[in-house]
């Protein structure tokens, strides 16, 4: 009885409560966000309050007594989701790096540049640019195609660490399953099943498709958890899956079956695997079909045999997986080892390839060009199998390899009609080790630059070697200021330093900076930028490029003030090396 009056006393206090707020216009819901101004112009908006607090009467106490909470990080767009790795400070970029631009200008300059082998420096930066925590652009590019199209780019580039401290970094990402499942096949390609275990364990609980679960079933029977596994194959089925072959697979593991099979199912990377460790006496012929995965993990749990080539026609199956990356280059180079060939074609070769079948043909020269010790014998063996290669549509195979002969040699044996397609065809994706030779007779390669060196910090050392450096170059009446000087110059002006009224009339030259470029940093369209420098730079090597590229590039990264991006261009394209 007790209990019935104070839940009509409750409901007689709610019933009040909705008629003054019903009543009384001050409690109007669509009064409430409305802009009000005092009679001395100051806002008093209420909905540019932080938060706005509602305490119920029947809690208080005191009917008049009727305030508002709402917490703002509940009202924002889920849209709206940042995912990345970097502080936008890092580089100088801001959390509204994208928002301004149009998502399909984007779209469109990030396809540009996906068709570009990027160098080292273009594909980091890229890096550092997409992953770099931002908002998604407000056009036509929402927060989760902004994801997929990070993600993409990851797994396209075989970047798997730098997907692993995504995931990490990003717990409550979109697309998260779909990135677990590429690292678990990543991992079981390579016969790593406990790495692959490993990323089913660091799935948030309430993530489920029937791939991970299936997937999470088998890691514990591997961790010798039958019993868990048992009941987690039991809530799967009681929810109405059903899969005849994975059942028959799983049963045997969990030792409820001990009827060996030697059926094999090839339509995904884990079925094939299944089928493997499931069978008595396993054999797979693979085809040109063949799923890339599926043909790693061949290759890992050695199951290539390539020790009997009595059927060689496979090879160029072999050779076409590896184009795809679906094998791994060195594979094919292993093959071509094992086939036979005598002394008289070896020694004869010029005119034997041209009558054999393409793949024995690239066979019979690869193992002629590791046989031979000259130069420049080897050098012309080198392209002609790069040729044969492209006869096929088949270069990937060989572009590391190919690189990797002509790093070999000696440069003071390479012969000078052979210098320059020597060094176009080397991959310049490694460090410089030559020392830099400082000259402070000359701006650009004088001690000044060390100012790029120390990320800006020293400004008193870099005062006192500019005034050295300009002495002597005010001495020289013949000396004339290159284009790389004025890079210099701009660059120290942009960081605070007060340049000579002589140097200041030298940098306003006939140098100039693309307007389009221009027009995108006043609209603070910083991401696109960016996006359009990397595709300026694309493919070629920082010290390739021309004076006059250095100098615009230099100049908006000067003028959006990102000079660590900036000292990292100048660093590499100023010094003289030795």
């Amino acid at each position: 009885m007790k209990s019935l009056l104070l839940s009509n006393k409750l409901f007689s206090l709610l019933f009040f409560f909705v008629l003054v707020i019903n009543s009384n216009n001050t409690f109007a819901a669509v009064d409430i966000w409305k802009k009000k101004d005092t009679k001395g112009g100051a806002s008093n908006s209420i909905n540019k309050e932080e938060k706005i607090k509602i305490k119920s009467p029947i809690l208080s106490n005191d009917v008049n007594k009727i305030t508002f909470s709402i917490d703002e990080s509940e009202l924002k767009n889920p849209d709206e989701l940042i995912v990345g790795l970097f502080d936008p400070e890092d580089n100088g970029f801001n959390l509204n790096m994208w928002q301004a631009s149009d998502g399909e200008e984007i779209k469109n300059v990030f396809k540009r540049i996906k068709k570009l082998k990027l160098s080292n420096f273009s594909q980091d930066l890229l890096f550092q640019v997409l992953f770099t925590n931002a908002y998604a652009p407000k056009a036509n590019l929402n927060s989760s195609e902004f994801i997929k199209l990070k993600v993409d780019w990851l797994i396209e580039n075989k970047r798997f660490k730098n997907l692993e401290n995504l995931l990490s970094a990003n717990p409550n990402m979109e697309n998260q399953q779909e990135a677990i499942k590429t690292l678990i096949n990543e991992n079981l390609s390579q016969n790593n099943i406990k790495s692959a275990c490993d990323k089913i364990n660091s799935i948030k609980s309430n993530l489920k498709n029937n791939f991970l679960e299936k997937f999470r079933i088998y890691c514990l029977i591997k961790d010798n958890r039958k019993e868990e596994a048992q009941l987690v194959f039991d809530l799967l089925k009681e929810n109405g899956f059903n899969e005849k072959f994975f059942e028959e697979k799983i049963n045997i593991l969990l030792g409820v079956s001990d009827k060996k099979n030697n059926k094999i199912v090839d339509n995904n990377l884990f079925n094939f695997y299944l089928s493997h460790i499931t069978s008595n006496n396993f054999t797979y012929e693979p085809g040109e079909k063949t799923n890339k995965y599926i043909w790693r993990y061949l290759s890992s749990a050695n199951l290539i045999k390539t020790d009997d080539l009595g059927n060689e026609e496979i090879i160029p199956t072999y050779e076409k997986a590896a184009a795809k990356n679906s094998l791994k280059n060195e594979e094919v180079f292993s093959i071509y080892l094992r086939i036979p060939f005598n002394f008289n074609q070896l020694k004869n070769i010029n005119e034997v390839y041209k009558n054999l079948p393409n793949y024995k043909a690239r066979a019979l020269v690869y193992q002629s060009l590791l046989l031979n010790d000259n130069p420049e014998k080897k050098i012309y063996l080198a392209f002609l199998l790069k040729d044969l290669f492209e006869k096929d549509n088949l270069l990937k195979v060989y572009s590391d390899e190919l690189s990797n002969i002509l790093k070999d040699i000696n440069k003071s044996n390479i012969p000078d009609n052979y210098k320059e397609i020597v060094n176009k065809n080397i991959n310049a994706n490694f460090t410089d080790s030559r020392k830099i030779k400082y000259d402070n007779s000359i701006l650009h390669r004088s001690k000044v630059i060390k100012h790029f060196f120390n990320g800006n910090k020293n400004i008193t050392r870099t005062k006192k070697d500019f005034k050295v450096v300009y002495k002597k170059i005010k001495k020289n009446k013949k000396y004339f200021i290159s284009i790389k000087d004025v890079i210099v110059l701009d660059s120290l002006k942009a960081d605070g330093l007060t340049m000579p009224e002589k140097f200041n009339e030298k940098i306003s030259s006939q140098l100039t900076v693309p307007q389009n470029l221009i027009d995108l940093v006043e609209q603070n369209q910083i991401g696109l930028v960016m996006l359009k420098i990397i595709e300026i730079i694309g493919e070629d090597d920082l010290t390739d490029l021309d004076p006059e590229t250095v100098y615009f590039l230099s100049s908006i990264l000067n003028k959006l003030n990102m000079k660590k991006i900036r000292n990292n261009i100048l660093i590499e394209v100023l010094p003289l090396r030795i």
